[in-house]
Parts: C-alpha cells; structure tokens; sequence
C-alpha cells in the first residue's frame, strides 16, 4: 500500500511516500509559509519519483488554518481527497491526561510511533518552533510531557522584549563561555534548551523507573542534540511515519 504522508507543522511541511510502512524516497520539506505557492509543486516532485500509483493520502496539522488549502493542493494535483487524522484517521494511543482534547496531533504521531518503533518506556524529543519533551510509558500510555520556546521563538523573544539584544544567530556553542554578546546569547539559548532536556529526561526516569529510550526529532534536533549522549534515536521524519502509520493501521483494521 503506497501512502502520500503530509505532516504541516507551525513552520514546516513536511511530505512523504511510504510503501508498506517503509520510506519509498527521501523526504520533502517546505515552509509552511510558502504552502499555497510551494505545495502542489512539491506534491508534483515528489509523485514523479514514485513509480507506483498512491493510493492513500493521510495529512496530519498543528494549523487549522492549513488544512484546508493543503488538501485543496492534493485534490488538484492528485485527484483524490486527503484523509485528516484525528479527524477522519483515529490515533490508537491510549492517554492518561487531565485534558485530551487539546492535545497536539504531532505529539500524539511521534509518541506512537516512537513506542511502536521501541516496544519500551520511551521520551520523545520535538526541537522546532516549540520544544517539546513527551513520555510515554512501558504499556505504551501516552503520559504528557512539556512545552517550552525552542531555539528561533526564544533568540526573537530575548531581541523584541530587550534594548540592545540582537538576534542570536544561533551558531551552536564552541565552549561554555560566552566571549561576546552573541557568543553568550547563542551559548545560553543551547545551555537552556539541552538543560530542560536532561532535566525533564530524569523526572521521566524516576516516574518509569527505567531510563526511557530518547527519541529526537524536528528541524532544530540535529544541531541541538545530534551529539548528545542521552539521544538514542534521530529520527528527522517521526511525525512523517506516524501519518502514514495510522493511515496503514485503519486500511488494514476488519
């Protein structure tokens, strides 16, 4: 079964092909800014390098807003209708929560498919527009997790909301001390970011009573962890597999 996986999140869209559950060709990204201008071309690119017909297409959104236009894109590159899931698409993760409704669908996808994936308690690492650390204990149980600034919304806060501040240009951290401004701005957001990690990483292993399995994904991951000692899996296209997951999931369900 070959399915078309969107994935739109606050500043990327990510899309992908996967035939039966496996990566078909390497992902495509764009800016979620650019979607109405970029994405039926990307969707175009992408088909064209698949040899197989799609059969299946499933979209996952942080962006209501997105939705709409996204699937339109679809429908008139493809001629066939998305599937939104949370919508038309359950996610099989039970969740142990105050409040489910307002959980996020990307981390409800990464969790799922890092558990899947992993078959053990498990932490799942989001760096983007937001940082995000989620636990998902050893039955699989969605557990929350938290949200926190991450890299690009904190160096804007730290320039808009001070006078002399500028933007940190956000090149990773060479030792710990900041010898300039811009040393110690970029220094401080990484010390910050990879701090709340660890921290979050041990009140999660004292709540499991096992070190989880740390999973790390989203577009800042790599320049902020790809080097860390507590990141056992980098897995750019987490929330990607999760779509295509769930889609897989209810084609196959009697």
């Amino acid at each position: 079964m070959s399915i078309l996986a969107l994935d739109i999140g606050n500043s990327r869209i990510g899309l992908g092909i996967y035939d039966d559950g496996k990566s078909a060709d390497a992902a495509v990204r764009i800016a979620s800014a650019n979607l109405a201008d970029q994405l039926p071309q990307a969707l175009r690119e992408l088909i064209d390098r698949h040899s197989s017909p799609i059969e299946y297409v499933a979209l996952a959104s942080v962006v209501p807003a997105a939705v709409q236009p996204a699937a339109t894109a679809v429908r008139q590159v493809l001629g066939m209708e998305a599937q939104i899931v949370g919508r038309d698409i359950p996610i099989p993760l039970e969740m142990r929560l105050k409040d489910k409704s307002t959980v996020g669908v990307d981390r409800l996808l990464g969790a799922l498919t890092a558990y899947v994936n992993t078959q053990s308690p498990c932490a799942v690492i989001s760096c983007g527009t937001a940082l995000v650390v989620d636990c998902i204990d050893a039955e699989g149980v969605f557990r929350g997790g938290a949200i926190a600034p991450g890299l690009s919304v904190a160096a804007r806060a730290l320039h808009t909301h001070t006078a002399q501040l500028p933007i940190a240009d956000l090149t990773p951290p060479a030792g710990p001390l900041g010898l300039s401004t811009m040393e110690a701005l970029n220094l401080g957001l990484y010390a910050q970011m990879r701090g709340a990690v660890r921290y979050l990483l041990e009140q999660y292993a004292d709540l499991l009573g096992v070190w989880p399995h740390v999973v790390a994904t989203g577009g800042d991951a790599q320049r902020v962890l790809g080097e860390s000692e507590l990141v056992d899996s980098l897995i750019p296209d987490l929330v990607l597999q999760g779509v295509a997951l769930v889609c897989q999931y209810k084609h196959e369900s009697p």
